[in-house]
């Protein structure tokens, strides 16, 4: 009668908040391995392959920039300037559906702020903080995206060609921004075990050096035509010789009415003052810009303009600018110094992404060479293991990579550890579950409490002939084989531990699927003290290399203590008092949980 209470008693307080080993043995349905491995990314947010797309349009926009200055033409016969009307319009175009793409990476970084908002700061508690911080990142963005040359070209700014803020100011913060946030993107660079990614490579090697060139080719174009209209101003300096200043108000500009004006200068003297053909530096020195002048890079040709001036680019980073024979200009001097610098510094960050390169494929040679030879200890594993999974083994051999390329040590031995710590443990289980129900005490346990278990086995590797337990010490772990062969024994000399009455040993193998140390289990589900910790009976020892799971006897009892009540269900009376002791320490804890629930909420 005692007995039926006492099973009552456990029953009712194992089913508080729906805790039935039925239900729980329904809904911990342990996954299939397809399921362990399976990756649950979230879909892109928007537009997938937006970044591929603004990485191309950010390098259309740095690469059309450095047109702007050719848009500028000089006619000799007239001793003016005037600019291309065509050239301006498709530059004007172009400009304008690059800028687009940039517009269009303002919305998406907002919308990906207002969907992730933890990318802000969760720590920003203030709300005007929170949008001031949502503004920040999309400051330099908009700036970036201001059509600065578009609005100087229309609004007729470009008569003041010597020295517009545009040129000074807005136009090198903007594109230097612009160079800056496309080599971010580029710097994602594709995977160099391809074909097509090693050419890319290569051709991104030489982007910086490309850019470069087309930079300074457009940059010298202009400061050519702007060093010959000072040489104009100069000349016009003495008005005795019918070259009045007043004539050329917006300074030499085709495209007014001082085109008229420009009919009355004195023509012939402003030439005599600007020798070109032939020169004559003490009349005038031009300095670098005397070839541009002489070459007629001054024509509307704008592919003659466009490749010249680029293989001038080109020619002097590549030297370095070292034959480059400056006058005492201190615009040019600059420029030249500019260049020089430039030159160095693009040879030796190409000179280390070379060397970088190399020592990369030269690691990726050796990473793949040590990963073919640990190939067959894999394949062995998962086919001992039966795990012969195509999945399960790039995940190993993805990881097997990972740490190669970290330069961490691979134990080879224990191939557990090449998988992420969630994988292991579940391998773990999915390997040691039909092993736990070889125990007696286990057979017809619930899965959830078997599962608890799995998750606090460790793999064990034990070498040849090496102890594992020895007789007569307390036995801490609970053991079960997984790979190689162990012998199980007692000696007569220890026949009053072991229960022997004969003089001979009494031997045992143990093999993949056996466990040793039942006594441990039997120990935890009783609840009992340490004083009646079991002792080892026998000699467990390593005959071959031995892969095992072993429990500790704290972990073990740890899941007695917290599924106590699927391990009460043949207790003693006189352990009555502790599993009662045991009910209502856990109804005070689910009552705790439940006012902590309900203060949340209300609160």
């Amino acid at each position: 009668m005692a007995d039926s209470n006492d099973d009552s008693t456990a029953i009712s307080v194992r089913n508080v908040e729906g805790e039935s080993g039925k239900d729980d043995g329904a809904s911990s349905r342990w996954p299939t391995l397809e399921e362990i491995l399976s990756t649950h990314e979230e879909p892109a947010i928007f537009l997938p392959n937006w970044d591929r797309v603004f990485t191309i349009s950010c390098a259309f926009a740095v690469f059309l920039d450095p047109f702007y200055p050719y848009i500028f033409n000089i006619t000799e016969d007239w001793t003016c300037y005037y600019w291309d009307e065509k050239l301006m319009w498709a530059f004007i175009g172009l400009r304008s559906a690059a800028d687009l793409f940039y517009y269009a990476d303002i919305v998406w970084f907002y919308i990906r702020l207002r969907i992730s908002p933890e990318a802000i700061g969760p720590w920003i508690r203030d709300l005007r903080m929170r949008e001031l911080h949502k503004l920040l990142p999309l400051l330099p963005r908009i700036f970036v995206a201001l059509p600065f040359p578009q609005v100087v070209l229309l609004t007729g700014k470009y008569t003041s060609f010597d020295n517009f803020i545009f040129l000074i100011f807005f136009a090198p913060a903007q594109y230097t921004l612009r160079v800056y946030r496309a080599y971010g993107l580029f710097k994602r660079a594709p995977n160099t075990e391809t074909g097509i990614g090693r050419w890319l490579r290569a051709i991104l090697g030489f982007l910086p050096f490309i850019l470069a060139a087309h930079l300074y080719g457009a940059l010298w174009y202009h400061l050519s035509l702007q060093r010959e209209l000072d040489c104009w101003f100069y000349a016009c300096l003495d008005a005795t010789v019918g070259c009045d200043l007043s004539q050329t108000f917006y300074y030499f500009y085709c495209g007014t009415e001082s085109y008229f004006d420009n009919v009355l200068l004195n023509i012939t003297h402003i030439k005599a003052s600007c020798p070109i053909i032939p020169p004559n530096a003490t009349i005038f020195d031009f300095g670098i810009f005397l070839y541009a002048l002489q070459c007629n890079l001054n024509s509307p040709n704008l592919g003659k303009k466009f490749v010249q001036c680029f293989w001038w680019g080109l020619r002097n980073l590549s030297s370095f600018g070292s034959n480059l024979q400056t006058s005492l200009y201190m615009l040019e001097t600059f420029f030249t110094v500019l260049v020089s610098i430039s030159g160095i510094v693009l040879f030796l960050i190409y000179l280390n992404s070379r060397v970088q390169i190399s020592k990369q494929r030269s690691d990726q040679r050796k990473l793949r060479h040590k990963m073919h030879m640990m190939n067959p200890d894999i394949d062995l594993w998962l086919h001992k293991n039966g795990l012969s999974d195509k999945k399960l083994k790039e995940v190993i051999m993805k990881n097997l990579h990972q740490k190669l390329e970290e330069h961490k040590e691979v134990d080879v031995e224990n191939i557990l550890s090449l998988l992420p710590i969630i994988h292991q443990r579940r391998i773990m289980c999915r390997l040691s579950l039909n092993l736990l129900r070889n125990v007696a005490m286990l057979e017809n346990m619930d899965e959830q409490v078997l599962i608890a278990i799995c998750e606090r086995l460790k793999p064990v590797i034990y070498t040849e002939d090496a102890y594992i337990i020895r007789e007569g010490e307390p036995l801490d772990k609970m053991l079960f084989i997984m790979q190689g062969t162990a012998w199980s024994y007692t000696t007569s000399s220890n026949c009053n531990i072991c229960g022997s009455t004969s003089g001979s040993s009494n031997i045992k193998c143990l093999e993949r699927g056996d466990f040793y140390g039942e006594e441990l289990m039997n120990w935890a589900s009783k609840l009992t003290s340490l004083s009646e910790f079991p002792i080892s009976t026998r000699f467990v020892k390593c005959q071959t290399k031995v892969e095992a799971f072993a429990i500790r006897a704290k972990d073990l009892k740890g899941v007695v203590t917290k599924f106590w009540w699927h391990f009460s269900k043949e207790f003693e009376s006189s352990q009555l008092e502790q599993w009662e002791s045991l009910a209502i320490s856990s109804l005070r804890a689910i009552r705790c949980r439940r006012h902590a629930r309900a203060r949340a909420r209300t609160g």
